[in-house]
């Protein structure tokens, strides 16, 4: 409240200093207008005086005209005028002093008079403040006082209005961030579930056959198989569920072989074009995940030929390059290879959508990236890391 008040007095004084401004501008204007016009009106009088007189009186001398205008002004005029016989042509006026102004000469045939105004004559002339500068002054002060009230509401109304909408916008935001929170769990546990179903129902079928065939090794075999597979599956599925809301980090990293990540990822499945040897430096879990995920796609996608190329490539001698190609049935033509690394999409019916997005996760934590690239038969995977990172031997 009492900010409120502070504020309208200053908008008033304010408004108040602008008044008298106005106020004394619309005299200081009066003023300039009435002193033109006295010294209009008395320079007239004098060379109307002065025309009458040399129509009225008989061969005029140019010492009869000077004298006759040295005792009008003397006389008739003497509280408003004052003259000076300037007593040479080739002299002009005196300067103004401290009573006087200068009005005009009277430039005669023989002499030369100035003629001066007095100045507490023109003082007296002068309009004092009258009621139209009251009235101008009045005018602006409420005018601006008026303008500055309105301002100050309208700002209050555009400050009010801010804050509110700042808070609709907190709330939306909040809310938005709720629904796509309840969205990913509904993703995730939609595809938690879609993964989960094909193990669980494998093991499930063969846990209900074995009783009866415990004494066939083939099945006892198979069943081993298949129920570690799906294990490895499920394992998988569940890693990357755990890691996909974290912030991934190299933190435990060492130089590892190259082709023993292949080699736990495919089980001897994959081709390596790569110098004996081969390391590369960064966190195993993580980098052994990558290539699973990337292994998976491959096998999922119909792959029985994996074939995993190491390049150091002449024209950038800081990265080196990882080239997986397969021979599976590739990237769909209607798939948009960049969305694919995207978290929850995929092209197959089975699938959670995850490996590809950890594994362009995982690269870039090691300051590499992943791209996909389309062939003609297959897929090729190009995972690209600083050349740091690797080397040909231990």
């Amino acid at each position: 409240m009492l900010k409120q008040t502070l504020t309208i007095i200053s908008y008033l004084l304010a408004s108040l200093l602008v008044g008298i401004v106005v106020t004394l501008l619309a005299d200081s204007t009066e003023d300039v207008a009435v002193e033109k016009k006295i010294r209009a009106s008395m320079e007239s009088e004098i060379r109307d005086t002065l025309a009458s007189f040399r129509a009225s009186a008989v061969h005029p001398t140019a010492g009869d005209e000077k004298n006759f205008l040295m005792h009008f002004i003397t006389t008739v005029m003497a509280d408003r005028l004052v003259v000076r016989d300037r007593g040479g042509a080739d002299r002009g006026p005196a300067a103004d002093d401290a009573t006087t102004t200068y009005l005009f000469t009277v430039d005669g045939q023989q002499y030369a008079l100035d003629v001066y105004l007095r100045k507490d004559y023109l003082k007296s002339e002068l309009a004092l403040l009258d009621v139209p500068d009251y009235i101008a002054g009045i005018l602006s002060t409420v005018i601006v006082f008026g303008f500055l009230v309105y301002l100050s509401e309208s700002r209050k109304r555009t400050r009010l209005m801010k804050q509110q909408f700042e808070s609709k916008q907190a709330e939306f935001t909040s809310a938005l961030e709720r629904q796509e929170a309840l969205a990913l769990v509904g993703r995730m546990s939609a595809s938690l579930a879609h993964e989960l179903r094909t193990p669980i129902g494998t093991i499930s079928n063969l846990v209900q056959v074995l009783p009866s065939r415990r004494g066939d090794e083939q099945f006892i075999k198979r069943f081993i198989a298949l129920a570690s597979e799906e294990l490895n599956r499920t394992q998988q599925l569940i890693d990357n569920l755990v890691i996909y809301g974290k912030d991934i980090g190299a933190l435990n990293e060492e130089w590892i072989p190259v082709g023993r990540l292949f080699e736990d990822a495919a089980s001897g499945r994959v081709v390596l074009d790569m110098p004996e040897g081969m390391m590369l430096y960064g966190d195993r879990f993580y980098l052994g995940l990558l290539f699973k995920n990337l292994v998976r796609n491959a096998h999922d996608a119909g792959a029985d030929n994996i074939r995993v190329n190491a390049l150091l490539p002449d024209e950038d001698p800081e990265s080196a390059v990882i080239v997986c190609d397969d021979n599976g049935s590739g990237f769909p033509l209607s798939a948009d290879l960049d969305k694919l690394t995207d978290p929850f999409v995929t092209s197959r019916s089975r699938g959670g959508g995850l490996g590809l997005y950890l594994s362009k996760k995982i690269a870039t934590a090691h300051g590499g990236s992943l791209s996909l690239v389309r062939k003609e038969e297959g897929a090729r995977v190009i995972l690209t890391i600083p050349r740091k990172r690797i080397r040909s031997s231990p």
